[in-house]
């Protein structure tokens, strides 16, 4: 059995002790052998030392990082995808020309397993639809593996209609998405072989607004006053998601989770 442990959006640099003590929490409680993702669509974003933060990402137990569509906003996060140093994976509806996967086949304890990053077509990039790029990788694919998907932006009923207009593709599909910033706790998973979780959260420092102390935020949003927007430092409130898998590669069951490191 396969256990995939999905953590929210990470919003901003965070320090290794507490990436490492949330790991230690996620990994105990989905056991032996699972494996563990993230969406560090806010490192790409912003972080200073991307790639410092990236590699620490790694070196602390990550096993593939979604890198969200602003991976390729900056030259540090297109150098990043194109060195194809780590198990990434951008958005597979962005443009040809950016480098990096879109779709990435990870081979785990109990076989197989892909993992494919999609934008809603909400945020700042143009993509392409993601229905219809989706099409194209399923009449690609040849396999019953089962599919990760993470769907990222702000559109939850476009999200909800990805799962119908690809549930009958023959494979296992767990789809979660990330964007809105705190979890969404409507999650339906049926006997087919299906697990939709709208928006799996983030982590980010606790009490903030946008990942931003509450003055910087006033500040920059409401009285648009020109300050840094430096990220506030203290204890992290972590979302994250733990589903099971049986023998078929179909979600059994899953936990939905909120701590505070």
């Amino acid at each position: 059995m396969l256990a995939i442990a999905f953590i929210g959006v990470i919003q901003h640099e965070v320090a290794q002790a507490q990436l490492r003590r949330l790991l230690t929490t996620v990994k105990d409680e989905a056991g032996a052998g699972c494996v563990t993702l993230c969406n560090a669509g806010g490192l790409f974003s912003s972080a200073p030392s991307l790639e410092s933060q990236v590699s620490m990402l790694f070196d602390s137990g990550i096993d593939v990082v979604f890198s969200g569509e602003q991976s390729v906003a900056r030259s540090s996060g297109r150098s990043i995808l194109a060195a194809s140093k780590w198990s990434l994976v951008r958005p597979l509806n962005l443009d040809d020309s950016v480098p990096g996967k879109g779709a990435l086949l990870l081979k785990t304890p109990v076989g197989p397993l892909w993992l494919v990053a999609l934008s809603d077509g909400t945020g700042r990039m143009q993509v392409e639809p993601a229905h219809i790029v989706l099409e194209k990788f399923f009449s690609n694919k040849t396999d019953k593996f089962p599919v990760f998907i993470n769907v990222d932006g702000t559109d939850l009923e476009y999200k909800k209609a990805l799962t119908w207009k690809h549930s009958s593709e023959g494979s296992p599909l767990i789809w979660s998405g990330t964007g809105l910033g705190y979890p969404v706790s409507l999650v339906e998973m049926d006997c087919f072989g299906s697990f939709f979780q709208p928006d799996a959260g983030s982590v980010v420092v606790d009490n903030t607004v946008g990942a931003l102390p509450p003055d910087i935020w006033w500040k920059r949003n409401i009285e648009r006053v020109p300050v840094a927007a430096m990220p506030g430092w203290g204890a992290l409130r972590c979302d994250y998601i733990i589903v099971r898998l049986d023998d078929q590669g179909k979600p059994r069951d899953f936990l939905q989770k909120t701590i505070r490191i």
